[in-house]
């Protein structure tokens, strides 16, 4: 049983890095009008490696390092523009640090560690 504790340990902490981040929102425009200023304001202030959006028609799209031009947020990849108009915009959001999900996944992680060590003596 001793011979696969490492694996699991290594398995058991690259489950628990995706528990540290989870999708939250950054501006939920409901005036169409505002939308440009949010976003804009948004992306420039915080620069963020990836957003999430939603679109008023439910598509969902995730962009890397966007930027807005003119009333579009787009994203560049392999010289292929994904653009996103603004006003079509129904959520926006960022992958950030939750303490609430870390704390569980670290909780997690020690009483499975715990018990790993109590069962395999």
């Amino acid at each position: 049983m001793t011979r696969y504790r490492p694996h699991a340990v290594l398995i058991l902490l690259m489950l628990t890095q995706t528990a540290c981040t989870s999708w939250q929102p950054m501006a939920t425009p409901s005036p169409p009008q505002f939308v440009a200023e949010e976003v804009a304001t948004m992306i420039a202030v915080e620069r963020p490696d990836r957003v999430r959006v939603t679109e008023r028609d439910g598509t969902e799209l995730v962009l890397e390092y966007p930027w807005v031009q003119a009333d579009e947020l787009v994203e560049t990849v392999e010289e292929v523009s994904v653009r996103v108009p603004l006003g079509d915009i129904f959520r926006l959001e960022v992958r950030r640090f939750s303490v609430r999900r870390t704390a569980w996944a670290v909780a997690v992680t020690s009483v499975v560690a715990f018990l790993s060590d109590v069962f395999t003596r």
